[in-house]
């Protein structure tokens, strides 16, 4: 297990904990605790360079 994924799956437990579990974060959360593909990327290669440096 990656430090990566480690902290994404502290994240989804502590969210789980709050009984914060109904947002887009937390499902991001849990998919990339199992290490799969990030579901909300920050920059798409098809966007114009001037935002997806974002």
């Amino acid at each position: 297990m990656t430090d990566e994924i480690r902290n994404w799956a502290v994240i989804a437990a502590a969210m789980e904990k709050q009984g914060a579990t109904d947002s887009q974060m937390y499902r991001r959360a849990k998919v990339m605790a199992e290490g799969k593909i990030d579901p909300m990327p920050t920059s798409f290669p098809a966007a114009p360079h001037s935002i997806s440096v974002a």
